[in-house]
């Protein structure tokens, strides 16, 4: 048997789980582990919590994993992570610990009342979502240990961390740029492999000038992979450029940022957009 399915016939929580897949993922050394495929197996379907974007929850079922979103500045890439944040967290299904490395609480508050006024049923995040503003020196213990305190052990969730975005926290740091970027990013994909996602992740990256995210290696780590490119204001084109287990790969069209509802809507979907005798661009609440 496989150390997890040693775990679940201990009868441990999704939770504990996680958090011991986490603090395996630590060690700077770890067995290789022996898999029998003469043994009967059914495998399991991916666990996934809804990223708020029509196409992806669609083709995918939601994010996944490892799932990582790279964008440039002012993209709506913290958007996009609080509110499939907030949604994993009102589901149930999910114990979520969140880390902002660039808002402020009062930043992240607005963006937590839209969503809440937008979209009541999100208001049952409250008991399963957990924030943190990111101090220096940060390191995946660090980040660990802190998610080890704030959840409940006892529940039987898997356990979703969100880091937004993982280059701050990274530069926030002390240590050797690029090391500590490879150190976060094993330890998301190791701890997700370990507990066969009961520990999974969501990272936001910076993209450089070619599109391509700043975050190294992460893009060949992650099991799902979101670019995004401003195209105007409020206007982002997307392009899934990877899901490890699933359907969906390719381009996914323009969308348009709207603020007050917190949400990307694909732009051939908003009626209002259409052009119209007499209309004003000025007078959409989108731009």
């Amino acid at each position: 048997m496989t150390h997890y399915e040693l775990d679940k016939a201990a009868g441990l929580s999704c939770a504990d789980i996680a958090i011991s897949s986490m603090i395996e993922a630590l060690q700077a050394s770890t067995e290789n582990e022996y898999i029998d495929l003469r043994e009967p197996y059914d495998p399991l379907p991916p666990k996934t919590w809804p990223s708020t974007l029509a196409y992806v929850d669609k083709h995918a079922g939601g994010f996944y994993g490892v799932s990582a979103c790279t964008a440039e500045k002012g993209s709506g890439k913290t958007m996009l992570a609080t509110s499939s944040a907030m949604a994993a967290a009102a589901s149930g299904h999910w114990q979520v610990c969140m880390f902002l490395a660039e808002d402020d609480y009062d930043g992240f508050r607005e963006r937590f009342n839209l969503n809440i006024d937008a979209h009541p049923e999100l208001e049952d995040c409250i008991d399963n979502f957990h924030l943190f503003s990111v101090g220096r020196g940060q390191t995946p213990e660090m980040i660990c240990a802190d998610v080890a305190c704030a959840v409940d052990a006892k529940m039987d969730t898997p356990i979703l961390v969100v880091m937004d975005s993982i280059n701050s926290i990274v530069n926030l740091g002390t240590g050797n740029y690029f090391d500590s970027l490879r150190a976060f990013g094993l330890w998301a994909m190791l701890a997700r492999r370990i507990s066969r996602g009961e520990a999974s992740f969501l990272l936001t990256c910076e993209s450089n000038k070619r599109g391509e995210a700043k975050a190294e290696q992460i893009p060949f780590w992650a099991d799902v992979y979101l670019k995004m490119k401003k195209k105007s204001d409020n206007v982002v084109e997307m392009w899934l450029d990877k899901t490890r287990r699933t359907a969906g790969e390719g381009p996914m069209g323009k969308h348009v940022r709207t603020w007050m509802a917190q949400r990307f809507y694909l732009h051939s979907d908003i009626p209002e957009l259409r052009i119209v005798s007499g209309g004003r661009r000025e007078d959409l609440e989108f731009f």
